[in-house]
């Protein structure tokens, strides 16, 4: 129920564990008059804080490891029961153990020659099963260069095997045992087998033996079955086609000869090449065919040195290499499918041949048949079938077909409309350009023809970006992602879900908003590669940052952020060895640079262009600025300054050419371009929330995403960027991010970027005399008539930041998805008191710190270890490579080491075997909650419960009572909300952490619920008894921000 209707628009800032957003007044004609409400959404992005990684895949990783363990302790029983059923093995487990004594590499060799007696037999092929080889799935989405690597490892055993004169693996490993050498599966020692060879030397085994025991034919298959059996992978469901005409055709495999041809269609159409002093220009016909022919071949296009097969002059340049791409990939499946063989070399394992050159002869149609009928069929003989009967390929070429390793994944449209779009392409239409002759609407065409109330879950309104979901079951029962659907990326997974919450209790309070404008956070649009390279820019600048402060301060000069930027900018203008002026080609020295003698200016007029960005900015020389004025530098110079610039990076040269301004507009107004982004996930959070809004039968779009290019100069113009840190009005401010808040800051921004305001704001910064970059700021127009910083000020102050509590998933098993306990199984060596025991642990040099050398029991190994350890410097690798390949000096003689048992004590979970005895233990896991119970002396008293001790079925409910008469006040669990004192004294915090250290009473680690980066000294550590002095109780937080407080607990 709307509680209070207003005519709002609601302003959002999408960050990958944020959304900031406030809600501004709009008057009768749709401009904003005044602010409603700000708030701010904290939630966690669902990934690793260290790697990145979704928190999922350390889960699925431990979740296969537990699944291949428990097929593989099958396997084995029935393999052990077959053996035991066929007279191979004894029946008494007595005798099986005595059997382990006897080499299986000795029988494996024997059994190739001479008659094995059954038990022999037995344990050969029982050792079969326990080291079976690398099998892999030409359907699997591997990483292909691990795979490559692990192919190399196999063709170099193989050749081995070969040089040896071994028949089967079993007895080269034999000759090798013999040796005392090492017969264990290590990559770095060249013994890495496949599953091809453990099947070859099962079928020498039965050949040898078969006349000469008494199994039959069907017995011996029975057993092969058992041993060399692998499930299927389960089929990957493509997703749904991204185009609403075709929404009900599957997306197309990417390794589809035809998708091969579209992508690279899309990317050379893309390209623009600049030669010399030209002006950037699409490739020409007879180049865009010269690239594609080199595409389709398989080979790559160099982005930074253009292959000379293209006929472009030397020099030339592509637009794409600006932005730190290497390479336009070629035919992926080509380069596989028309592989002609390469031979083994020390690094490449041999590449077999496949179609070779016939396979440019098939027509596309039945190209794309092949590989489809490749992707489709799991079981390789139905491929070499085919391959010889109807492909005309030989016996070695088709294994090597039915093995191959295919791209992997699905693009975002159908086949159907890749072949409408790809006609337009080979035109050499532009993507968007081809989308529209085809008959499509494009991307950035208003979407949805129907109103709703509220948002659902995201899958409901975007079935075209969720996959894996399953109508059929119940959303109620196993979950909305279950039934509909989920993206694959979890930190937007989150993030839809938290938008949703947020949107619509704004919805419920206030009504729907007229229009939403959205910020995504630049990290939130970035793939994992995009990513890198930002990083990787950022340490770089950074360090250049550095160089720049340690200049300005040998030189007396304070260390600003402007005279930072301008060094930046500076240390880019380099014509030859010399930096230099873009206008004049005179030299800029530092003591230049630092002085009035220069001022920074934007390129392409920022009346025209809006643009701020540092690749619209150059340092010049003051007079040469006044002359330049509002023009453009070939409007004001003519071509006289690209000789000038011709060193400069190209994010800035291309803007000194006559048509610079022509490109920049390109299709589009320059104001609209400023109002509207076009990636993948803006397009995303546009389509969701305009599932509010009939934008079609309104012909009005309600949603935009706006690329934020203007959001920190209209900040800073509104005197917004000191309002968290307490700069008053006049000082020169500085934007916090040590502060929730700022998000709420940057919505307020984002709700009042309208093209009215732009507009107003270009037309200020291009009237009278033209104003210098450093003063842009006092030129931001208003959002408002009379505004006043301080009515945004007052609002901030009231924002009580809303964390999202993460207290694990519970379905209706009521199981956890939390980590029990730590992974590492620890050896129980005797208890100890106080539930601690002595536990010993076999660790991998490579991992060892100093003070693992203390827990190694071994004094003469410690001692060797210690040498060791000084001798590398304390460099782990080092270290543990000389142990393992030289040896240890122990006693006077070398041993090589790999691993050492160290010992320790440690509170553990223990294991214990059918006699009840405690063999192995693993350390508890995180705090899952702490309890804080009232005894009956009226004080508290913190009790705090791991995640493993509080998902134990069927645990006494009083187990963690410290009183039988003790009351719980409450559980505390990280990020739940909580309140100190009352009143105008009350103080809103956040749960950050629960300690539990030995040998000391728990506490509870709090932060302000505003404080985004907490270090040491800010954050507050409470003890039960502070807890109780401080009146610390739990609030809950709304998704808006609104605290329910019951107050502190009565005496």
């Amino acid at each position: 129920m709307v509680t209070n209707r207003a005519n709002y628009r609601l302003g959002l800032d999408l960050g990958t564990n944020s959304i900031g957003w406030a809600a501004v007044q709009l008057d009768d004609n749709g401009e904003p008059c005044g602010l409603l409400d700000l708030g701010v959404r904290i939630f966690p992005d669902g990934r690793d804080r260290q790697s990145k990684q979704s928190n999922a895949v350390e889960r699925r990783v431990a979740r296969g490891q537990r699944r291949r363990r428990d097929r593989y302790l099958m396997r084995r029983n029935d393999l052990m029961q077959s053996l035991i059923e066929f007279g191979l093995m004894p029946d008494d487990e007595a005798l099986r153990k005595q059997l382990e004594k006897v080499d299986p590499y000795a029988l494996r060799s024997k059994a190739l020659d001479e008659p094995l007696r059954p038990f022999e037999l037995g344990r050969a092929l029982f050792h079969l099963n326990q080291r079976r080889g690398f099998k892999s799935n030409r359907k699997a989405s591997a990483d292909e260069k691990e795979d490559g690597q692990v192919k190399a490892a196999i063709s170099e055993l193989r050749r081995r095997i070969t040089v040896s004169g071994a028949r089967t693996l079993g007895e080269f490993l034999a000759r090798r045992h013999g040796k005392g050498e090492a017969v264990r599966a290590r990559p770095e020692k060249g013994l890495r087998a496949d599953r091809a060879m453990y099947e070859d030397e099962f079928d020498a085994i039965r050949c040898a033996q078969e006349t000469h025991q008494s199994l039959s034919a069907d017995q011996w298959e029975s057993l092969r079955d058992i041993i060399f059996f692998q499930r299927d992978l389960r089929p990957v469901e493509p997703g749904w086609c991204q185009f609403e005409f075709e929404s009900q055709e599957r997306r197309a495999a990417k390794a589809l000869p035809i998708f091969q041809e579209f992508r690279m269609m899309q990317e050379v159409n893309n390209l623009r090449v600049r030669v010399g002093l030209e002006p950037e220009r699409r490739l020409r016909a007879e180049e865009r065919d010269r690239a594609m022919k080199r595409l389709r071949s398989g080979n790559r296009i160099d982005l930074n040195k253009p292959p000379r097969d293209l006929g472009l002059p030397s020099g030339a340049i592509f637009n794409l290499s600006a932005g730190g791409r290497k390479s336009i990939k070629g035919d992926e499946t080509a380069v596989r499918l028309a592989s002609t063989g390469k031979k083994a070399t020390a690094k490449k394992p041999e590449e077999p041949a496949l179609f070779g050159k016939r396979w440019f002869d098939f027509s596309p149609d039945e190209r794309n048949e092949i590989v489809r009928f490749l992707l489709d069929t799991e079981e390789q003989e139905l491929v070499r079938q085919r391959a010889v009967a109807e492909w005309g390929m030989n016996a070695e070429q088709a294994d090597s077909v039915a093995n191959v390793s295919l791209p992997s994944g699905y693009g975002n449209l159908s086949e159907k409309a890749i072949r409408k779009i790809l006609p337009h392409l080979e035109n050499g239409l532009v993507f968007s350009d081809a989308v529209r002759e085809a008959g499509y609407r494009h991307h950035s065409a208003l979407g949805n023809a129907e109103e709703h109330d509220t948002l659902p879950y995201y899958g409901q309104a975007l079935p075209r970006d969720a996959v894996g979901g399953n109508l059929n079951k119940d959303a109620k029962l196993h979950g909305e992602p279950v039934v509909y659907g989920r993206i694959a990326n979890p930190t937007v997974h989150i993030g839809l879900g938290q938008l949703r919450k947020v949107v619509n209790w704004l919805t419920e309070a206030y009504g729907k908003p007229d229009e939403i404008v959205v910020e995504l956070a630049r990290d939130l649009k970035m793939n994992p590669e995009q990513k890198r390279n930002h990083e990787q820019q950022q340490r770089a600048g950074g360090k250049r940052n550095d160089d720049f402060r340690k200049m300005l301060e040998e030189s007396g000069r304070n260390v600003t952020a402007d005279a930072l930027r301008k060094l930046r900018l500076w240390e880019e203008q380099k014509l030859g060895a010399v930096k230099v002026c873009p206008y004049t080609g005179n030299p800029l020295s530092f003591e230049m640079v630092m002085s009035a003698q220069t001022e920074v200016d934007h390129i392409l007029p920022f009346s025209r262009t809006l643009d701020n960005s540092m690749g619209n900015l150059v340092v010049c020389l003051a007079d040469a600025n006044r002359i330049k004025g509002s023009q453009t530098p070939y409007e004001a110079h003519g071509d006289q300054c690209l000789e000038y610039v011709k060193d400069f990076p190209s994010n800035k040269r291309w803007r000194f050419q006559e048509n610079a301004m022509e490109r920049f507009e390109g299709e589009h107004d320059f104001l609209d371009r400023q109002l509207n982004e076009t990636q993948y996930l803006s397009r995303t959070a546009r389509t969701y929330l305009a599932y509010l809004y009939d934008e079609r039968g309104e012909h009005r779009q309600r949603v935009s995403v706006v690329p934020g290019r203007m959001t920190a100069l209209l900040r800073r113009g509104w005197g917004l960027e000191g309002l968290l840190n307490g700069t008053a009005e006049g000082e020169i401010p500085r934007k916090t991010r040590d502060d929730h808040r700022h998000h709420a800051v940057d919505a307020f921004v984002v709700a009042n970027t309208t093209q009215g305001l732009l507009k107003r704001f270009a037309d200020a910064a291009g009237s009278g005399l033209r104003a210098a970059e450093e003063r842009l700021a006092s030129l931001v127009p208003p959002p408002w008539p009379y505004f006043d910083r301080r009515q945004v000020k007052e609002r901030l102050d009231r924002i009580v930041v809303s964390h999202k509590p993460d207290h694990g998933t519970h379905g209706a098993t009521g199981s956890t998805s939390g980590r029990l306990h730590e992974a590492t199984a620890y050896g129980i060596v005797e208890p100890i008191a106080d539930g601690r025991h002595r536990v010993v642990l076999r660790k991998d040099l490579s991992a060892f710190t100093e003070k693992d050398l203390d827990q190694v029991t071994d004094s003469a190994l410690q001692e060797g270890l210690r040498r060791l350890w000084k001798q590398h410097g304390g460099k782990p690798a080092e270290f543990a490579k000389h142990a393992a390949d030289t040896g240890v000096c122990l006693n006077d003689r070398l041993q090589r080491v790999r691993r050492v048992r160290i010992y320790s004590e440690r509170r553990v979970i223990p294991v214990k075997d059918a006699e009840g005895k405690a063999y192995k233990g693993y350390l508890p896991g995180g705090n899952e909650f702490a309890d804080i119970w009232r005894l009956p002396d009226e004080n508290w008293q913190t009790v705090v419960v791991s995640t493993f001790d509080a998902n134990q079925v069927g645990s006494d409910p009083n187990a963690f009572r410290p009183h039988p008469a003790a009351r719980r006040l409450m559980r505390v669990q990280i990020d739940d909300m909580g309140a100190l004192g009352e009143g105008a004294n009350r103080r809103i915090v956040r749960v950050r952490k629960i300690n539990n250290r030995s040998g000391r009473p728990p506490t509870i680690v709090l932060d302000d619920h505003n404080e985004a980066n907490a270090a040491e000294g800010k954050d507050i550590e409470f003890s039960a008894k502070q807890m109780k002095e401080q009146d610390f109780r739990c609030v809950r937080v709304d998704e808006a921000g609104r605290v329910f407080d019951r107050g502190p607990f009565n005496p």
